[in-house]
């Protein structure tokens, strides 16, 4: 059976590893600053137990939160990005899932080749309760006989507490379990989809399964067709290529520490570049960039800082120069003097395929300048594919040979990809 772990809370349960006196109390994490702005991302069952909810604007529950004595956590991509990237390491040495990937930073998929529940209950347990032990990251867990139905089982794993985390749904069980899902609720059917459907008197998962294929095919395409013949029991989806990813990372923990913000903005930079090349490989494009920077925690002797900061792109990129003229942008807000950063990043999130971009109607030369860009970006790609990485780069990236301002030991990035 195909299985689906999901992470529970996930950007909340990341920060309670290193604050673990805050178990049991609310806590949410939100992308705030001293202004009281910004919205609350993710939250513990003790926050919205509370009435608080994702979405929430900060300045309009500040006074629930002072109430409650609600804590407000920032949000820290790259702490998330790492122990997701850690939960694969854990899973993988287990050899127990076979094309283990993971779909976005707190879901994963992948399959068992097992059809017994009892004994795949049995399994999966073992796996929920080693990615607890070596990560304290709760996590619930489905399967079923499709990516869809093994999704879905997650989805009664997280709300009936009776299933304790871990749901098997079998072939003979299957109708049951999709007559008590809300249209709303079945993964790969978009809110446009939603309101058709429901003129159609279509309200559950069951009922959109029993529709006739034809016109299903009719008013929602390749994409619905995918969806209702997994609910049917008939895998029709490919996790690698169903979407490619969500974001892409690239990080590097420093050998060496720096305060030097031309240091931070050339490698920055080549981690941009880094990330917009796998843009283009895979014809995706980012919505947005974030940076992160960060201290290093084990210093104590050191003043701590850690900041990271988001940019949205007006229209969808993969060009290395709106990409790395954003990480400057980001750089001038968040970067503060005095401190020694051991650790920064560059994430490009928000990704879509390349063939989905709409341009701006009211830009007369956009289109112009998008297929010069495309040109540009796939010329540098070509000559360094033949003579070698960064043979051609921006200047604001350095020479690789360059050690100006650069501490003995800094290394170049490794990349970490979020895989969908």
């Amino acid at each position: 059976m195909y299985v689906h772990i999901d992470c529970n809370n996930f950007f909340v349960s990341c920060e309670l590893v290193s604050r673990p006196e805050l178990r049991g109390t609310p806590v949410v994490v939100a992308n705030n600053n001293d202004n009281n702005g910004g919205i609350i991302l993710a939250l513990n069952q003790e926050a919205k137990a509370v009435g608080l909810q994702r979405g929430n604007p900060i300045f309009q529950v500040k006074q629930l939160i002072e109430q409650q004595h609600v804590t407000v956590i920032d949000v820290h991509h790259h702490l998330y990005h790492d122990i997701s990237g850690h939960i694969m390491e854990e899973v993988k040495k287990t050899e127990m899932v076979l094309d283990f990937v993971q779909y976005s930073v707190d879901e994963f998929f992948g399959y068992m080749p097992e059809d017994d529940p009892a004994l795949l209950r049995e399994y999966l347990q073992q796996l929920k309760d080693l990615i607890l032990r070596k990560t304290q990251i709760p996590v619930s867990c489905g399967a079923g006989e499709t990516y869809t139905l093994a999704k879905t089982a997650t989805y009664f794993a997280k709300h009936y507490p009776g299933y304790k985390g871990i749901c098997i749904m079998p072939a003979d069980k299957r109708e049951r379990a999709l007559s008590q899902v809300a249209v709303k609720d079945i993964w790969g059917i978009g809110r446009r989809s939603i309101k058709q459907i429901s003129i159609a008197g279509v309200k559950t998962a069951l009922d959109y399964s029993r529709q006739p294929e034809a016109w299903v095919n009719r008013l929602f395409g390749v994409t619905g067709l995918r969806t209702w013949k997994e609910l049917n029991g008939t895998p029709a989806i490919t996790i690698a290529s169903h979407e490619k990813q969500k974001s892409i990372m690239y990080s590097r923990t420093f050998a060496h520490m720096t305060s030097s913000k031309a240091v931070l903005l050339r490698e920055l930079s080549n981690y941009a570049s880094s990330a917009s090349r796998k843009l283009r490989e895979q014809k995706a494009l980012c919505r947005s960039v974030t940076l992160f920077l960060a201290t290093n925690r084990h210093r104590l002797d050191l003043a701590q800082y850690h900041a990271d900061d988001t940019v949205k792109m007006n229209v969808p990129t993969d060009d290395s120069t709106q990409i790395i003229g954003a990480i400057n942008l980001l750089l001038d807000r968040i970067y503060k003097e005095n401190y020694q950063y051991k650790q920064a990043g560059v994430i490009l999130g928000d990704l879509i395929h390349a063939d989905s971009i709409q341009l701006d109607m009211f830009s007369d030369n956009q289109i112009d300048e998008q297929v010069r860009q495309k040109r540009l970006m796939k010329a540098i790609d070509g000559i360094n594919q033949r003579f070698g990485r960064n043979q051609i780069h921006f200047a604001i990236q350095g020479d690789e040979a360059d050690t100006s301002e650069q501490p003995a030991g800094f290394m170049r990035p490794h990349k970490v990809e979020d895989e969908k």
